[in-house]
């Protein structure tokens, strides 16, 4: 294919992505390698090869429905209208419309953890989604302090054996998100929009042995074989605000310090009926001076201290939300309200090599603090967190604690504002944390301050708005007792925007036309007497034993 027709061929949304994995500013197919040209030409990469998909995905959900499951006909047939050409970001925004099915197909999450370490390190590509998230505080040669988040957010389009079906391998049934931002202590926050591409581009690559992980010219890579760490970490992006544009850079190599930490039960977070999360986390990696710099514009700053963190989690029904594989659980959560959508999550790395790891997942109390734009800021919102205590051996132990929010920022900016439209949302901007006895006491009342005051939000591809960044620790006195990010979502309704790029019209009419029904009464009432009966009233009360202690 001549350079012209490559150029018609591919929409602009996509060509941009396209060179920015490649670290390019503009698209320019002649600097492309040809192999990655001839991807970008194939049919699997062609916008009715993702429609194709799609709707061949949606008419097998149509014959195929999950039992105590409420009827997504409408809904379906509707996606199917629109899907006959999609972009590979559109074919990804459309996937969160998708109902309490969307989880079916893909490989179950066992009931308990297994882990092998480090080949699990690995992508996990037969699930729904994963990723692999390092972030973390640095100080350069310069004196300035540094917050750095780095994420390769990956969602298999289709459940394997459809994927299979397309022809498709593994990887080209993946579609990646690059998340990168750098904040400068008291100054500003750069971020890149999120970077997506997909798999049938050519563009995602992994090998193991050693682990390497690459999103074009990005990368995530181990220094040495049998082991994930050292770990090198690679990556670039345009912050496209027209206040501070800005161009940044990270390559940072970070060493081990301490023992996997498995979070949750055992690296379930939570594990029940197939569906969940496996999950754990490496805390206290320390950078590597001799090999770590980042860059801001023309302003290169070789580092010379940091503590960063890793979690790598891979998951089914987690975004969307999806059913249980298991007949009953489907049925008892019919009993159960909607969930509000969103959490707060939270790391900590105090003074003394010692960690807290910790989460609140938005609740129905607090339906009132989210999706607000008004003039003032919400007032003050008190919620629970759980999560882990690690101490300086690397010993660990559940810790339940409070959160209180009384200051918040208003999101004002926007990475793209043409793709990703400001929300004006009030996001939270401190954070006051009370632990028991089960946390030491010099650190067990707290302060979480972002290093910059001007917010750190931004967007994921599918329309998701979130805050992200690093945090000075502080006791009550106001006494620096370490550094650690917090992360907030859920705050922000996506859903019109998501329906903008999923390609559907953004109207209140189509969002009402896709709004996932809830359970009719009648669904309810024979799940209601399906648990009833005696040997599944047994075997529910078995399962939620299992999956209770880590909800």
């Amino acid at each position: 294919m001549e350079t012209q027709d490559l150029l018609a061929k591919l929409d602009e949304e996509t060509k941009d992505n396209i060179s920015k994995v490649l670290w390019m500013h503009e698209f320019n197919a002649e600097e492309i390698p040809d192999e990655i040209i001839e991807r970008l030409e194939s049919e699997k990469n062609s916008n009715e090869g993702f429609g194709e998909r799609m709707q061949y995905l949606l008419r097998e959900k149509l014959k195929n429905p999950d039992s105590f499951t409420p009827n997504y006909k409408n809904v379906y047939e509707t996606l199917i209208k629109h899907s006959k050409s999609l972009t590979p970001h559109q074919a990804y925004a459309m996937t969160f419309f998708l109902g309490m099915d969307s989880s079916k197909g893909y490989k179950s999450i066992p009931a308990k953890a297994d882990f092998r370490i480090p080949q699990d390190d690995a992508p996990q590509w037969d699930y729904q989604l994963g990723w692999h998230f390092i972030v973390g505080s640095c100080i350069g040669e310069n004196g300035k302090e540094y917050g750095v988040q780095f994420m390769f957010w990956q969602y298999a389009l289709l459940p394997p054996e459809i994927a299979k079906h397309f022809g498709l391998s593994d990887i080209e049934n993946q579609f990646i998100e690059l998340h990168l931002a750098v904040s400068e202590a008291g100054g500003k926050h750069h971020r890149s929009k999120p970077l997506a591409i997909a798999g049938t581009t050519g563009l995602i690559d992994y090998s193991n042995n050693p682990f390497d992980y690459t999103l074009g010219k990005n990368k995530i890579k181990s220094l040495s074989k049998d082991s994930t760490f050292p770990l090198q970490i690679k990556g670039w992006g345009v912050d496209l605000d027209p206040d501070s544009g800005s161009e940044i850079e990270v390559d940072i190599t970070l060493t081990q310090t301490k023992e996997y930490l498995l979070q949750g039960k055992d690296g379930c977070d939570p594990c029940c009926g197939g569906v969940g999360t496996l999950y754990y986390s490496v805390p206290n990696l320390r950078v590597d001076p001799d090999q770590s710099i980042l860059r801001i514009n023309e302003e290169e700053v070789s580092l010379k201290i940091g503590k960063f963190w890793y979690d790598h989690q891979w998951c089914n029904g987690m975004l969307p939300a999806g059913n249980p594989r298991i007949k009953v659980l489907r049925a008892a959560n019919n009993m159960n309200k909607k969930a509000a959508g969103g959490w707060d999550w939270f790391m900590a790395q105090f003074k003394g090599d010692r960690e807290l790891t910790m989460a609140s997942i938005h609740s129905h109390e607090m339906l009132h603090f989210l999706n607000q734009t008004g003039t003032n800021p919400p007032g003050t919102m008190d919620a629970e967190v759980s999560g882990k205590y690690v101490d300086e051996e690397s010993n660990s132990k559940k810790v339940k604690g409070t959160l209180r929010i009384t200051k918040w920022i208003r999101s004002e900016k926007s990475q793209d504002p043409d793709l990703y439209p400001i929300t004006n949302v009030w996001y939270p901007q401190e954070w006051e944390f009370s632990f028991g006895e089960d946390v030491p006491e010099d650190i067990r009342n707290f302060i979480m301050i972002p290093i910059v005051s001007v917010g750190q939000s931004g967007f994921f591809a599918n329309g998701l708005h979130y805050s992200e960044g690093a945090v000075y620790l502080k006791d009550p006195e106001g006494k620096s007792i370490g550094r650690g990010f917090a992360e907030s979502t859920g705050y922000a309704d996506p859903i019109l925007n998501r329906l903008r790029l999923a390609g559907l019209p953004a109207t209140e009419e189509m969002r009402d036309e896709l709004e996932i029904p809830e359970p009719s009464s009648w669904l309810k009432l024979i799940s209601f007497l399906y648990i009833l009966w005696p040997s599944n009233r047994s075997k529910l009360k078995e399962l939620l034993s299992n999956c209770v202690d880590t909800l």
